[in-house]
């Protein structure tokens, strides 16, 4: 059944991609893109680097904060993290299905003994922790920057779920679907059982309240630095975009990753983009290069570290993405 979930999510994400690039190819000029993208300024483009490196060393730090401690007290180093989160960038942007999530819990859980439910937990927790910050973010932006009604609608509801999940995350966390799970399953299973019980640990609850609100922190810090790279894109493109926009660009553009697409959510983010972009007032083509370039710069630097970090580490990508897709059988 996994496989032919797996494989029905691949060809939803195929098909929304499709989709996507279809409507960008019918409703902005693609050559006049181009022709912005030709004459993009390289200056700020090399400061992007700089941003995604930070960014990077952001989200490994706050894994390091989600992850349990080590046997004499002290965090996993975040810097041994690294790796392990470039080969999961990696493997998002060439797999299917965000495998690269589990790819990289499976390789964290086997480098820095973690238990494998932990691992999973923390990687969960961390996209839970990134919706319910940065929808508050966008439903901001889009009120400074004087978005359409509906767009503050959708934000604000978006930002209003973000809340009320960041609440359950804080109180009871996961527990009561825990203690669901143990009166369901069988108490033979008592291996499952600890499974669970670990895992749903790690999602929330008061005792991980510090660690959660640490995160939280992180995660923002982190949407500030994405709407940074947006902003030295519409730079070197010649574009005047305010900083209140780029962080609704940026914010509309991850968020419109959560749906299903192709490896490397290559058209829809494109199409998010280049959407918010026109909303804020800029140009068909030019938002479409923004889209382009943006996603151009925060990618492939990922996906280069995450073929450097396999190589290094001697890392068989054929058998950790199978253990990715039964990560109950670790």
């Amino acid at each position: 059944m996994t496989e032919i979930r797996i494989r029905l999510v691949v060809l939803a994400g195929l098909l929304a991609s499709a989709a996507a690039l279809f409507l960008l190819v019918r409703t902005i000029d693609v050559a006049e893109a181009l022709d912005v993208l030709a004459r993009a300024h390289p200056l700020p483009l090399a400061g992007i680097l700089g941003v995604v490196a930070l960014q990077t060393g952001l989200r490994a730090f706050r894994w390091s904060v989600l992850l349990p401690r080590l046997e004499d007290g002290r965090r996993i180093p975040f810097v041994r993290l690294v790796p392990a989160l470039l080969v999961g960038y990696l493997g998002n942007a060439v797999l299917p299905a965000r495998l690269g999530e589990p790819m990289r819990a499976v390789m964290a859980s086997r480098r820095e003994r973690v238990g494998m439910p932990e691992a999973l937990g923390s990687v969960l927790v961390e996209r839970a922790i990134d919706v319910v910050t940065l929808a508050p973010l966008a439903f901001v932006a889009a009120l400074l920057v004087g978005a359409p009604g509906w767009v503050v609608q959708l934000l604000g509801v978006a930002a209003a779920v973000g809340a009320v999940i960041l609440a359950i995350l804080l109180t009871v966390g996961a527990m009561p679907l825990v203690r669901l799970a143990n009166r369901l399953i069988p108490t033979a299973r008592t291996g499952f059982r600890d499974v669970v019980g670990r895992f749903g640990a790690t999602i929330g609850g008061p005792s991980r309240r510090p660690q959660l609100l640490a995160a939280a922190a992180i995660s923002t810090a982190a949407w500030f630095l994405d709407a940074t790279s947006v902003w030295l894109v519409a730079i070197s493109i010649g574009v005047e975009v305010e900083y209140a926009a780029a962080v609704l660009i940026a914010s509309v553009g991850i968020l419109g990753t959560a749906i299903p697409s192709a490896p490397g959510y290559v058209g829809t983010f494109e199409l998010a983009v280049a959407g918010t972009a026109g909303i804020v007032g800029v140009p068909p083509a030019s938002a479409l290069a923004l889209a382009v370039l943006t996603h151009a710069m925060t990618l492939l630097p990922l996906a280069l570290g995450g073929v450097m970090s396999v190589v290094a580490m001697g890392v068989d990508m054929g058998a950790v993405g199978r253990a990715a897709r039964a990560p109950g059988h670790e």
